[in-house]
């Protein structure tokens, strides 16, 4: 049981979720332990032979926060502030860009709890498989309810709030993302660089 504690002491499991900007679920990887770092645990799912991962195709990538590791097709914010003022002013200008879209995922998963409110607390003491089945029908669930329930209001509300705020411009890498992660680093300096010289 230890395994499964997470760093505030409580007991949980770590689930692994992409998302589209519909606040939709494109795929849901649940069964590790709540003591798994969010980098290991991708890592170990793409290196699965057995895991069908939806990858982003050519000159696209997904936004992750800065528990996960900058790699190609995998696009995090700037950890720390060096470089000329003109370097850490876009790299502080893409980190907001960056959590401005990437609120998607605590919007999508804000809406997921509002409508079944067993996952906000700790769970009953199911079977870990009936646990991640139940966490798994809910996720579909909130998709169904996306897909036919136009005017549900807890998608409503969460609309609402991501509508302000949006930032205007978000560039995507042109080049193939099948590449080392020295050139992916240097990407997303250029997209932060493009971001700053092109805002006005």
């Amino acid at each position: 049981m230890d395994r499964y504690q997470n760093r505030h002491s409580g007991i949980s499991q770590n689930i692994l979720a992409v998302y589209d900007h519909n606040m939709r679920f494109i795929y849901v990887r649940v069964e590790w332990e709540g003591s798994g770092h969010d980098s290991r645990i991708l890592r170990n799912f793409l290196l699965d032979p057995n895991c069908v991962f939806p990858m982003p195709p050519a000159g696209k990538y997904f936004k992750v926060d800065a528990t996960y590791t900058n790699m190609p097709r995998f696009m995090t914010p700037f950890r720390g502030a060096w470089g000329t003022p003109q370097e850490q002013a876009a790299k502080a200008l893409f980190n907001r860009r960056h959590a401005s879209l990437r609120n998607i995922i605590e919007r999508t998963f804000g809406v997921l709890k509002k409508h079944f409110s067993m996952l906000q607390g700790p769970m009953q003491k199911y079977l870990m498989a009936t646990q991640n089945n139940i966490i798994l029908a809910c996720c579909a669930l909130h998709n169904f309810m996306r897909d036919h329930v136009p005017n549900d209001a807890y998608f409503v509300e969460e609309e609402a709030v991501g509508a302000l705020g949006q930032p205007n411009l978000w560039a995507t890498t042109s080049r193939y993302v099948n590449r080392g992660i020295a050139d992916w680093n240097e990407d997303r300096r250029a997209i932060a660089d493009h971001m700053y010289y092109h805002q006005y």
